[in-house]
């Protein structure tokens, strides 16, 4: 390559060095960055709606959190703190446009979701959440109110698109091996009692070794919901008949249905 080749090829590579930085400070200076839930304390919130598919209302009371329409079911805890810890984060957001008839384009139409919260003093925030940005790592969202449509540098859309089975709280039981008395199991006409004491568990009287007693408590207990029946249409065959009763002499009482494949269907939970 002679000089006069070599001074041209470095006076390109300023030239391009030049005009991205043109670009950069230009898109920098006129973007306007703000952060949409700077106000919003999450640990205030009492109620939270969320609408895609069809509008699911949550609310907390005494630090639990219940699904309270469609249906009324306790929530997932990991879905609540997930969807608030976004909110908490404080993330960024920038403004893609100050005013626009069409916002179809970043998907405020009949595809958006929506998403309100409160607190015991009334509305804290409200918005409308449209598509994924292209890198699928944030969404676009317009605050009730403001005709801004922002650019959110996090991904609530999904959580909030999520159907109402994943708002719901999927652990059947909410004891441990340890908080339980008694536990019946009926299987046809057989009954098998089991007690627990602090050094041991009994069937029908009889000392049992309790790792294998454990287990199978321990495996009822620690059952999770694939899906939720919420009609009273009973499901057969019947398998066992059971009731726990907790040191705190609280009594829960079920059945359990074969259904497909492996899984079975709890029922008649009081």
């Amino acid at each position: 390559m002679n000089k006069t080749t070599k001074t041209l090829v470095a006076v390109l590579v300023i030239l391009g060095g030049i005009y991205a930085i043109q670009r950069f400070t230009s898109r920098t200076s006129t973007t306007e960055l703000i952060k949409p839930f700077a106000g919003v304390d999450t640990s205030a919130v009492n109620r939270v709606e969320v609408d895609f598919a069809g509008k699911i209302i949550l609310e907390r009371s005494q630090g639990r959190w219940m699904v309270t329409s469609p249906v009324k079911s306790p929530a997932d805890p990991g879905q609540m703190n997930l969807l608030l810890t976004r909110i908490a984060s404080n993330p960024e957001a920038s403004v893609v446009a100050d005013n626009m008839s069409d916002s179809s384009a970043y998907g405020f139409d009949e595809d958006a979701a929506y998403a309100g919260f409160w607190s015991t003093n009334g509305k804290v925030i409200e918005m409308r959440i449209g598509r994924l940005t292209p890198d699928f790592n944030g969404c676009y969202i317009q605050l009730t109110g403001d005709n801004k449509i922002l650019q959110l540098g996090t991904n609530i859309r999904t959580l909030v698109g999520q159907p109402l089975t994943d708002w719901r709280d999927k652990q059947i039981f909410s004891f441990g091996t340890s908080d339980i008395e008694t536990v019946d199991f009926a299987l046809g006409d057989t009954l098998y009692h089991f007690f627990h004491s602090d050094t041991s568990w009994q069937v029908n009287g009889v000392r049992v070794p309790e790792m294998e007693a454990r287990d199978l408590v321990s495996g009822l207990i620690g059952s999770t919901a694939l899906g939720f029946i919420d009609s009273t249409v009973t499901p057969s065959p019947l398998i066992i008949d059971y009731g726990i009763t907790l040191s705190n002499k609280q009594h829960i009482a079920g059945q359990i249905f074969k259904s497909a494949g492996s899984e079975v269907t709890f029922g008649q939970l009081c």
